[in-house]
């Protein structure tokens, strides 16, 4: 009896402890896994922390491009105002040679008209005496003098005028370079944001994609355990049942053979749950960075011959000063298709301030412009002549 009961003991042993290999090697495996996936963790991490100073060169390219954008802002803007002065001065010259030019004409005309040669020889011989006669001469010389000036300021002016516009085209050209490797600048600038945008994104969402992995296995991990203890307490009832029902069928029997020891069905504690595949997380992919048009608002009166060259170029070209005639300023091309003409006042059906139109064309000393507010039209062209015509490569 004795030794059926030890068999008894024993069996209910086994049967407690079948269950423990299977919930141990699930969670082996469990956190064998969970292992794995913090020394992903830990390679993202390192991966994102490499990233942080790529974002910081990249901050630190951003700041730069930002300083050199705004120095070179100040420049362009020091620029347009030089050769806003420049232009006042221009106009002053113009106006100071115009008048001279009506004076000269006048005294031309007056020495046509009223001979007035003969009259100053008739003045001097009719003197009264030497010392008139002598002053006569002195007023005369005084007088021719005087013309002589202007002729001599009429040419300086003018030169000055020509030395003037030939520094404006100097700066316009250097504000131009300065204007389109600002547009390049910008463009990088652009690129770089959008770079720095992209690696952020792109590590944090790794770093977020594996610690989730992580969280699930560990939620798996406590699924399993609590299904195990569970599968083990009943496995422990069952076997305290066997024992029980042994026993008491061993007290029964009684005998030197005894019966058999009992059986047992062997399906206890085998928790066989299947682990769930974790679902990845999405990289989550940064919206695209558009393009930044350059047209705004059009600076110049709407229905202006300026408002047309402005709009025709979809507002890609500098903010020129002044009425359509001061253009003239910022010549610096010669006639070809894609400037843009300047027209002084007068010539060729321009108003009094002028005229600007947009050349299509040039075929030796004619040309085929597009224009608006000539005529009464708008995007209306024509063909005229180039002569007395100053042009402007935007």
């Amino acid at each position: 009896m004795k030794k059926k009961l030890i068999t008894a003991l024993m069996l209910s042993t086994v049967v407690l402890t079948a269950g423990a290999p299977l919930a141990a090697v699930e969670a082996d495996t469990t956190d064998s896994k969970i292992a794995q996936q913090d020394s992903k963790i830990a390679s993202a991490k390192s991966e994102a922390a490499k990233a942080q100073s790529q974002v910081e060169a990249i901050q630190s390219q951003v700041s730069t491009l930002k300083s050199k954008q705004s120095s070179m802002t100040k420049k362009v803007n020091e620029l347009m105002a030089q050769q806003k002065e420049q232009s006042q001065q221009i106009q002053k010259l113009s106006k100071s040679i115009k008048e001279r030019n009506t004076a000269l004409e006048a005294q031309a005309r007056s020495a046509q008209t009223d001979g007035s040669a003969t009259s100053y020889m008739s003045a001097i011989l009719d003197s009264k005496s030497l010392t008139d006669a002598i002053q006569k001469m002195t007023a005369m010389a005084t007088v021719a003098g005087a013309n002589k000036s202007m002729i001599e300021q009429q040419q300086a002016d003018q030169k000055d005028i020509q030395n003037k516009l030939a520094d404006n085209q100097k700066k316009y050209a250097e504000a131009t370079r300065l204007q389109q490797e600002l547009d390049s600048q910008a463009d990088e600038l652009a690129t770089q944001e959008a770079a720095l945008k992209v690696a952020q994104l792109d590590y944090q969402a790794t770093v977020t994609t594996e610690e989730g992995k992580k969280q699930d296995l560990l939620n798996q991990k406590a699924a399993a355990e609590k299904a195990a203890q569970k599968a083990a307490e009943a496995q422990k009832a069952a076997a305290e049942k066997s024992v029980v029902v042994q026993q008491e069928q061993a007290v029964k029997n009684n005998t030197a053979t005894g019966p058999s020891a009992p059986a047992t069905n062997g399906t206890g504690g085998n928790n066989n749950t299947s682990t769930p595949t974790p679902t990845p997380v999405p990289t989550p992919t940064p919206d695209p960075v558009k393009p930044v048009s350059p047209a705004g608002k059009n600076p110049y009166p709407a229905g202006q011959c300026t408002a047309f060259v402005w709009d025709y170029f979809g507002g890609k070209i500098p903010t020129y000063m002044g009425n359509a005639g001061d253009w003239v300023a910022y010549a610096n091309s010669g006639p070809a298709a894609g400037t843009i003409a300047v027209f002084p006042p007068g010539n060729q059906g321009a108003g009094g301030v002028g005229h600007v139109a947009v050349v299509l064309s040039v075929s030796g000393s004619k040309m085929t412009v597009i224009e608006g507010n000539f005529n009464g039209g708008w995007g209306t062209t024509r063909e005229c002549s180039t002569a007395g015509v100053s042009f402007i490569r935007p």
